[in-house]
């Protein structure tokens, strides 16, 4: 109590302000009716306790699996999401004592209030790997430096093991890697003579091996999503792409320039670049936050895929670098004021932009009538077959709700979009039948075909019309038309 009593003014708003993030962004989503799909298809993916998904490694599936399966709440994935961000702020701000001072450092990381990512896209999509690699790759960074100035031996064992976690959430990671080993090749080359370095490389690659191996066995299938993502683009997308990417990127961090401008304009602080800088920290700072973008901006002007949110996990140095290489005057107490007063009214209106939009919108994404869909299609089922519904297939951003949230949690969803389903037990599937949902007829068509490929030629595919609605906070209704179709149990 007496260490709590006798921190600064500064240090008191700072912890008060990760509270308030926390618990705004955490209500935020309790506006939508269910999940958003990213932390449904975590959810899923989770309960399949495999090495691997369709997109990505599995760690954010099992954590999201392990939360949700713990609390059973929405709530409680939203907490999930905003204490990985609240997480991720901590750690930029200890990189920020590495090169500011304190209060420098704290503002680092309140600035950030003004950089969307970590507030309306979180609150948006919920829980997904991009927001578990918000609070890693901070946490990764802060390590590998503490390893590479002082060499301590724990260190090393936790790149490692941090390292070999990243990985297993996004392949992304390896744009943090490359710059690692660049600028220890620069300033450090005396690691590569450490055992312990070799060490940290063997934890790593010992906790992303079991994912290899699933991915040996199942012929690098997730890659075909990373595959369809750059592919079928016009030639005019390969210069249109990547100079959209960088306006969205620049985009993102509008709010952060936007108040340290504010605060350098307030302490009629000349806009000059730092005098004298270390050479080992700008290169550090450079190449951690450069090379990312830059190797994203170049893979999307060769594939022309017009991927916006691509590299957004990796902004977290942005006002440190802001703080660094264009230095204010000393940061008075008024200062830290003005700042902290201008990223809570950042926040009060982003949160009003969000909040409003998931209230007043009629989108099944977020205000979807699971229970009574739920309830419709199993009373439709079991008008004609004593066996229980056990799969679904189609759309699966209609069928993902259906499995979470359904009553027996038993559903099996039978992905169509051309990814593999090692989960799927074949014979069963047969045995047990299915329930296709599409928005579309043909998509009936195409996707019990994909689904079902043992039927005969002759099977005659019969859509049948299903609707429903999708009601908003206000009571403002919207229809949705979709179709289903049901492969009946063979037991043959």
């Amino acid at each position: 109590m007496k260490k709590i009593k006798g921190l600064s003014f500064e240090n008191k708003a700072f912890y008060l302000f990760l509270c308030v993030h926390l618990i705004v962004w955490t209500a935020v989503g309790l506006i939508r009716t269910v999940l958003p799909t990213d932390a449904l298809e975590g959810i899923y993916w989770g309960g399949l306790h495999d090495f691997g998904t369709p997109k990505h490694p599995p760690f954010a599936g099992w954590i999201t699996y392990l939360c949700y399966s713990l609390f059973k709440t929405d709530f409680s994935i939203y907490l999930l999401s905003q204490a990985f961000i609240v997480g991720g702020f901590y750690y930029i701000y200890k990189l920020g004592k590495i090169f500011l001072d304190k209060n420098r450092a704290m503002l680092s990381v309140i600035l950030m209030e003004g950089c969307w990512v970590y507030s309306y896209i979180t609150g948006y999509y919920g829980f997904n790997p991009d927001v578990i690699l918000l609070f890693l790759l901070p946490l990764l960074t802060y390590v590998f430096y503490q390893c590479v100035t002082r060499s301590k031996t724990f260190d090393w064992i936790a790149l490692g093991l941090i390292a070999g976690i990243c990985f297993l959430n996004k392949y992304q990671t390896a744009l943090i890697i490359i710059p690692m080993f660049i600028w220890t090749t620069m300033f450090k080359k005396e690691v590569f003579k450490n055992k312990m370095f070799y060490i940290s490389v063997l934890i790593s690659f010992l906790i992303f091996l079991p994912h290899l191996l699933w991915m040996i066995k199942y012929d690098f299938f997730p890659l075909m999503y990373f595959e369809e993502e750059l592919g079928g683009f016009s030639i005019f997308s390969h210069i249109q792409a990547p100079i959209w990417l960088l306006i969205i990127q620049l985009s993102t961090i509008a709010g952060c320039l936007l108040m340290f401008f504010c605060l350098k304009c307030r302490q009629k602080s000349p806009f000059e670049i730092i005098k004298n800088p270390e050479k080992e920290k700008v290169w550090f700072l450079l190449l951690f936050y450069f090379f990312p973008l830059l190797f994203t901006v170049i893979m999307v002007a060769i594939s022309g895929a017009s991927r916006f949110r691509w590299g957004f996990e990796f902004i977290y140095l942005s006002t440190i670098m802001l703080f660094y290489f264009f230095p204010t005057k000393q940061i008075t107490t008024d200062d830290f004021k003005f700042s902290l007063k201008f990223a809570y009214i950042a926040m009060f209106i982003t949160f009003l932009s969000l909040g409003g939009l998931l209230a007043i919108e009629k989108n099944y994404r977020s205000r979807y009538p699971v229970q009574k869909i739920y309830s419709d299609l199993n009373k439709i089922w079991s008008s004609q077959y004593k066996t229980p519904l056990k799969y679904f297939g189609g759309y699966i951003e209609w069928t993902l709700p259906l499995t979470v949230y359904g009553k027996e949690h038993q559903q099996i969803i039978l992905d169509t979009n051309g990814y593999k389903n090692p989960w799927i037990d074949k014979k069963d599937l047969k045995q047990s039948g299915i329930l296709i949902i599409g928005r579309k007829e043909e998509d009936i068509y195409n996707d019990t075909q994909k689904s079902c490929p043992y039927l005969d030629e002759n099977y005659v595919i019969t859509p049948q019309p299903y609707s429903f609605e999708v009601e908003n906070a206000f009571g403002q209704k919207r229809q949705y038309d979709i179709f289903y179709h049901i492969v009946p149990p063979q037991n043959k």
